[in-house]
């Protein structure tokens, strides 16, 4: 029953982020104006972190919830009634003053009163082991099997999966630059707000840990939980990215400059015009992770947890970090920017202007050869002005021919 009240109160905590939303869109509200003051409070929830991070490494707590595909073990499938509970079994290891980590087994054929279990432990000893096994089979467990995981292949996995978060955060700086003119402030703007993103994540799991909540260990499916959110979270901050650059493009075309702080203003802009899209697309992901947290079962449970964190901070930091970051860094991406949208659209305007010449003159059946090489160089020279001049000597040379 508890369990459907938090997912009712989540879920209206949701819908009045989305009226508020709503209401911030409506009244254009000031991010970038205060974007001072929210990117230092952001610094100090962020410090907060990364305290309790590094106290939990120092302290030796963040090793005891590394599961065993980091640090090794043993991981025993058994078959029992559904009338052994978990505190039977956790009773049993602690005996031997073990911890256990139990995750269901979902199996397409299952008996009705017996469920399937994956039960993970530190690294014991074959004697140890043996007599463990022999209470389970008391209490009417049948071992379906068990098998120990060498701490050196959980080292290299541990390895591997930095190498993989490294390896991703990097290549995506390198595609951010380069998909925004190899501007590569975009891209390490990005990835200040993925770091942002999975030190909350880490930083809460941590937490949740310490204080004894059940299911919180830093195994495979925790870091499959970061990565997903390092490649979802960054959707919303390219967005944003995009926006940014149509309007600015958009102004150069009306007037031709912009100074920095009515850039400030069309960061603003351009956040406004996308926080009802971002925001209402995370809350229709946060209302299935949060029925899977409340709702679902023990094995999913930590892992949507983690996904709901990354996810709701994946959001806040496209919108209340990344944009900030690119009005405070304002004066080395304007420059780029202007350079790039002004080298794209000349040629365009020049060759536009070319072929409006060329049918201004159409209706005749044949050019004079003056005004067919005047036509000709203009599209060679690229200055708007030069073009204008040439038209009118073409005007000139076809009046002086009619006479």
């Amino acid at each position: 029953m508890i369990n459907y009240i938090l997912f009712s109160i989540f879920v209206l905590i949701t819908f009045a982020l989305a009226f508020f939303t709503i209401k911030a869109e409506k009244n254009k509200f000031q991010i970038i104006k205060h974007s001072k003051t929210i990117l230092s409070i952001i610094s100090v929830y962020f410090g907060f972190f990364l305290l309790i991070i590094f106290y939990s490494i120092f302290s030796g707590k963040i090793y005891n919830m590394l599961g065993i595909d980091f640090v090794g073990g043993t991981l025993t499938e058994i078959k029992i009634p559904k009338n052994i509970t978990d505190t039977d079994l956790s009773n049993i290891y602690k005996k031997y003053n073990m911890e256990i980590t139990i995750q269901d087994v979902i199996l397409q054929e299952q008996e009705k009163d017996k469920r399937t279990i994956v039960i993970k432990t530190k690294p014991m000893d074959e004697k140890q082991k043996n007599e463990i096994l022999k209470e389970l089979k008391n209490m009417g467990a049948e071992i379906r099997k068990t098998e120990n995981i060498s701490a050196t292949i959980g080292k290299e996995t541990l390895i591997n999966a930095l190498i993989a978060l490294i390896i991703a955060l990097i290549a995506q700086v390198i595609y951010i630059a380069f998909r925004f003119g190899n501007n590569i402030m975009y891209g390490i703007i990005a990835d200040i707000g993925l770091i942002h993103d999975v030190v909350i994540m880490l930083g809460v799991y941590v937490i949740l840990g310490m204080l004894g909540f059940a299911g919180f260990e830093i195994n495979s499916i925790f870091l499959a939980a970061v990565l997903t959110v390092v490649g979802y979270s960054v959707m919303d901050t390219i967005i944003i990215f995009d926006r940014i650059r149509e309007n600015l493009r958009i102004e150069l075309k009306k007037n031709q400059k912009i100074s920095l702080d009515e850039f400030d203003n069309l960061i603003n802009n351009s956040i406004i015009q996308t926080i009802v899209r971002s925001v209402f697309t995370t809350f229709t992901v946060l209302l299935t992770l949060w029925g899977i947290v409340f709702l679902g079962g023990e094995t999913l449970r930590s892992f949507a947890i983690a996904l709901s964190v990354g996810t709701f901070s994946g959001a806040f930091s496209s919108i209340f970090i990344a944009a900030p970051l690119v009005s405070i860094f304002k004066e080395k991406i304007l420059s780029k920017d202007i350079k790039l949208i002004t080298e794209e659209g000349e040629p365009e305007k020049t060759k536009a202007l070319a072929q409006n010449i060329m049918q201004i003159f159409a209706h005749q059946q044949e050019n004079p050869e003056e005004i067919q090489e005047e036509v000709k160089n203009i599209e060679v020279k690229q200055d708007p002005k030069s073009i204008r001049n040439k038209y009118l000597r073409t005007k000139l040379i076809r009046k002086e021919k009619n006479q």
